[in-house]
């Protein structure tokens, strides 16, 4: 039998270490993902996904009551976290906010040039915006996403009516409607006006056909 030299036994055990090390190496790198690779928000995962339906509705809903006309709101990133940009005008200014996801906080505000395509994205953005908040449920042993009790109350003929008499209403609570829009609240549409009284805003809640008042918030 053929004796090993120690010379061989030692290069054997360390080009054993080398192999093993890379290996190592390498399966920490197949292993490892960086977070400026991955999707700032939206993927496959539902609940991000209404997370940020949620989170931007709130950013829309506080802006509109600022008195800002939302054009568009897009996941964005600052600083390597999560961020929210809103496009929107206010007294025919265009803005670019940056805001905190989830909290809200605002990052930066700049003013813009009116981009050209804004105006068609103004009148189209309700439609996405809608589109992007479809969530399945049930209603009446039919199925439904939201989105479609809006879409369903709107094709109604009487809507135009109902929506006429939800404006005569609030005017005469003693209020001046700046702006009045329809969305669905817990399977129920529900009439959401901006209103002024003096040089106060409010927030009146009308449910929708019946026009009861559900709630009157000062902005």
């Amino acid at each position: 039998m053929k004796a090993i030299k120690p010379f061989s036994i030692k290069a054997t055990v360390s080009t054993g270490l080398v192999v093993a090390l890379l290996g190592t190496t390498v399966g920490c790198a197949v292993v490892g993902s960086g977070y400026d690779n991955q999707p700032v928000y939206r993927g496959d995962n539902n609940s991000q996904s209404n997370n940020f339906n949620r989170v931007s509705q709130q950013l829309r809903q506080d802006l509109r009551r600022k008195g800002y006309q939302v054009i568009d709101i897009r996941a964005d990133s600052y600083r390597g976290d999560r961020a929210l940009t809103a496009y929107a005008k206010k007294n025919n200014q265009a803005y670019e906010l940056k805001y905190t996801y989830p909290t809200l906080r605002l990052i930066n505000s700049s003013k813009k040039a009116w981009p050209d395509n804004w105006d068609n994205k103004s009148q189209n953005n309700n439609g996405r915006y809608k589109e992007n908040k479809r969530k399945d449920n049930y209603q009446n042993g039919q199925r439904y996403k939201k989105g479609d009790v809006e879409d369903t109350i709107k094709r109604e003929s009487r809507y135009p009516a109902i929506k006429r008499r939800a404006i005569n209403k609030v005017r005469a609570m003693g209020y001046r409607v700046e702006d009045i829009d329809l969305e669905e609240k817990n399977k129920r549409g529900v009439f959401e006006i901006e209103a002024k009284r003096g040089s106060q805003k409010y927030e009146i809640l009308l449910s929708y056909p019946n026009l009861d008042v559900m709630k009157v918030r000062k902005d």
